[in-house]
């Protein structure tokens, strides 16, 4: 268990330099860049920690990479993150293996919690169990009201970071912004199970796409597997349930069932697929699945999240000693230059994952020119280069 180490009650009539929302990979990591230039920083979740996610499990070259340059490469050593060297990509019962350079995996469990860790070490303070609402702009902060079972104060900060994830609301309750979801979109849904077949093999992300929906599979750790999932709401009442809906596409492929997959307890999340309005506004910046996300493909979210945690924080420095209105539209450029464009990618990838029977033609095309597979895989790996940590 993580424990807080300030008291909601201490958070009361001062102001602070930076409060973040949300405690994920991006909240995680914009704490403790910030925390290392001796900034007031806060940061607030409505859960307490460890606590498991649907997603997110999958950590690219490109997300790796970001974690090595600022310094914290120890924790997916000392948390015995897996290294991915294979991917086994199937559709109607056709499937082809093929190499992946720099993947990891780690539970979100470990992830999350070993960030907020770090974030303490390196001077911020945790708040975990706690709403947080946007209150009043002032001329010189944001009001922040903080909700803790019975206890509720107001606080405020200079600078407002919104990492409050996937159908995140902190902006949208007060009108700042308005949340776009694509009517086509698919919802998550995910679970872990124990004693897994051994047919899903440590160091092989396995993925399959058929009818309804597709289903990523790839042991963690601990030697759980984790199953983590798209699906079209219409195929998930068909079958009547998410696990019902992941066992038949398993059957499509002839892989092995996990035991009880049909009957465990699997979540759900929002619609995968949207975004806001606005990544920025006055004394207020979004990053993370809060600012948008696309359906998930080989760790790309998880990228998506450090690259925005560690380009916003030089930003919210900046914004932190003496804020311009041009702060905001310098995020919101940024924003579109490194996260926006690569998500064109998966844009692409989830458009083609919806018809099964291209999946499987691809496939046969890839396993006659192999080659074809490389620029994808390369461009997943390539790092955003941010500006260096601050």
């Amino acid at each position: 268990m993580i424990k807080p180490n300030i008291r909601i009650e201490e958070c009361a009539s001062q102001i602070w330099d930076v409060i973040i929302v949300g405690s994920g990979p991006a909240g995680g990591l914009a704490a403790i860049l910030l925390a290392r230039k001796k900034l007031r920083v806060l940061l607030v979740d409505k859960q307490s920690f460890p606590r498991s996610k649907v997603c997110g499990c999958c950590l690219n070259g490109n997300a790796v990479s970001t974690l090595e340059e600022a310094g914290l490469s120890h924790i997916l050593s000392e948390n015995q993150a897996v290294a991915v060297r294979e991917m086994c990509l199937g559709s109607k019962k056709t499937h082809l293996t093929f190499p992946l350079q720099r993947q990891m995996v780690l539970s979100r469990e470990r992830l999350d919690s070993s960030l907020i860790s770090e974030a303490m070490i390196e001077g911020a303070f945790f708040l975990d169990t706690t709403l947080a609402e946007l209150g009043q702009l002032t001329p010189s902060s944001r009001e922040v009201s903080l909700k803790q079972g019975d206890i509720q104060i107001l606080s405020s900060a200079k600078i407002v970071l919104a990492a409050d994830g996937l159908g995140g609301r902190l902006l949208v309750r007060k009108n700042i912004t308005t949340h776009l979801a694509s009517n086509s979109t698919r919802l998550g849904a995910g679970v872990t199970i124990l004693d897994p077949p051994d047919f899903f093999k440590n160091g092989t992300l396995f993925m399959t796409s058929g009818n309804g929906g597709y289903v990523g599979l790839v042991r963690l750790e601990d030697g759980r597997l984790d199953l983590a999932a798209a699906f079209d709401p219409i195929a998930i009442k068909k079958h009547g349930s998410m696990g019902a809906l992941a066992k038949s596409l398993l059957q499509e492929m002839n892989w092995p069932l996990p035991l009880d997959i049909e009957t465990a307890p699997w979540r759900g999340t929002p619609a995968l697929t949207g975004h806001i309005e606005q990544v920025a506004s006055e004394r207020l910046f979004v990053i993370g699945d809060a600012a948008g996300y696309i359906e998930p493909f080989t760790g790309e979210g998880m990228a998506w999240a450090f690259t925005g945690a560690n380009f916003v924080a030089p930003l919210i420095a900046k914004g932190v000693a003496c804020w311009e209105p041009g702060l905001a539209k310098q995020w919101t450029l940024k924003y579109k230059a490194h996260i926006t464009n690569r998500q064109g990618i998966c844009k692409v990838i989830a458009f083609l994952l919806r018809w099964p029977l291209l999946v499987k033609l691809g496939l046969i095309g890839l396993r006659a020119f192999p080659f074809l597979s490389k620029p994808v895989v390369a461009m997943l790996d390539k790092p955003s280069k941010a500006v260096a940590s601050i």
